[in-house]
């Protein structure tokens, strides 16, 4: 009798096992639950609440495989979201889901049409303490179509990135295609492979590739190389020192004119405004344009501000000829470049230009500037700008002539 009675009972236990296990297996089993314990234990190691509005769908043979719809990240407490995206791919080992305290392991993460502001971004990244959890590891990488980061004034939009392995400790290569929108017409199409020593603050990052800058009538292709240790503290996004270098093509209305760019200083990011201060510039042209080395500022925001003091080692021979002793000096010309204004640069630029006791003030624009450059084989000899210059003395057909002084309006030619 006790036998039967042992039997029966662990008969009941067996059963009612069986039964807790279904029911959780059926809770599990349930795409918008699963959703939540997965996209739950990505928002519990980034410290983010990540919820979700649309459709699920999931495969669980062999490594678990989640795909959401209509996806929002906010900071812990809610507010506005800092990330929304129209559809969300998780691929995550049963151990995730299984224990939700361990380091988070994923095999990769899809974002279709992410839209990532990036001023919450910052906000939401100081806030958090130092140090605060532990990067996810993903083996399979990260894979962004169509995204969208939104900034103070200019938007990338139509980002594509891959990312072929992300792991603490690990070196980070990635693939990043988009468009960045400035002040309209201007944009810049861009193709680039990105690295990173490792993902942390402090990290050495650099990018290389091809863009292409787009104005209302011109183009200007480039290869660019930059590089530099990137911190992100108290709300300010750093890149000190930013090494940059860039190979271009000026292509407009007449011949394409070639010239190699490298600045160099501290680029900063905060309130929405990019900063290069001090920086340090070297210009080295072909046929119209110029070589210059140059030191000073350089601001992006709501306003375009650059301010530039530097040399021009030698008068270049396809500008308009200087009248001698200025033309056969060997001095280097001493120049001084201001521009405030709107952010597409179509406001008036200063220009100051000293060579052994001569001087040139000019006011010009450079969308002028660059018509009368594709024209200058076929235009006027003098550039459209106004000017006025003075020199203690200068020599023209024999004359000697002292204390001369010019002034120069658009138009003006001999």
């Amino acid at each position: 009798m006790r036998l039967r009675r042992g039997l029966a009972l662990a008969a009941g236990i067996a059963v009612v096992v069986l039964l807790l296990v279904a029911l959780a297996a059926a809770v599990l089993m349930q795409p918008r639950q699963l959703a939540r314990i997965a996209l739950g234990s990505v928002g519990d190691a980034l410290g983010l609440d990540i919820g979700f509005e649309g459709e699920v769908r999931y495969r669980l043979r062999g490594t678990p495989l989640l795909e959401v719809h209509d996806v929002v990240a906010r900071a812990p407490g809610g507010g506005e979201p800092l990330l929304r995206a129209g559809r969300v791919l998780v691929s995550l080992p049963w151990s995730t889901l299984r224990d939700r305290g361990a380091p988070l392991v994923l095999e990769r993460i899809e974002l279709d049409a992410p839209v990532l502001e990036l001023a919450r971004l910052q906000a939401w990244l100081a806030g958090r303490p130092p140090g605060a959890g532990r990067l996810p590891t993903l083996s399979d990488g990260i894979g962004v179509r169509d995204g969208r980061l939104l900034g103070e004034g200019w938007t990338l939009a139509g980002l594509d990135l891959d990312v072929a392995l992300f792991a603490e400790g690990q070196p980070v290569a990635a693939g990043a295609r988009g468009i960045l929108e400035l002040a309209a017409p201007l944009r810049v199409d861009f193709d680039l492979r990105l690295a990173a020593t490792r993902p942390a603050n402090g990290t050495g990052v650099s990018a290389r590739g091809k863009v292409q800058i787009h104005g209302a009538n011109w183009r200007l292709p480039a290869f660019v190389a930059a590089s530099g240790p990137l911190r992100f503290d108290d709300g300010v996004l750093r890149v000190a020192p930013l090494k940059l270098g860039m190979s271009a093509e000026y292509r407009g209305g007449g011949e394409p004119l070639r010239f190699t760019l490298g600045a160099h200083g501290p680029l900063r990011l905060r309130d929405g405004i990019w900063t290069l201060v001090p920086a340090a510039i070297a210009l080295r042209g072909k046929d119209l344009i110029p070589d210059v080395d140059a030191h000073g500022r350089f601001a992006f925001g709501d306003a375009l501000l650059l301010e530039l003091d530097g040399a021009m080692p030698a008068w270049p021979a396809t500008w308009p000829a200087l009248p001698a002793p200025l033309g056969t000096s060997t001095s280097p010309l001493a120049a001084t470049l201001v521009y405030a204004g709107a952010r597409d640069a179509s406001d008036p630029v200063g220009l100051h230009l000293r060579r052994d006791g001569a001087q040139a003030v000019a006011g010009l624009r450079i969308a002028d500037v660059l018509t009368w450059m594709d024209a200058a084989a076929t235009g006027s000899p003098l550039p459209p700008l106004h000017a006025r210059a003075s020199a203690p003395r200068i020599e023209i057909a024999g004359a000697v002539l002292e204390g001369v002084e010019v002034e120069l309006e658009p138009g003006d030619a001999p």
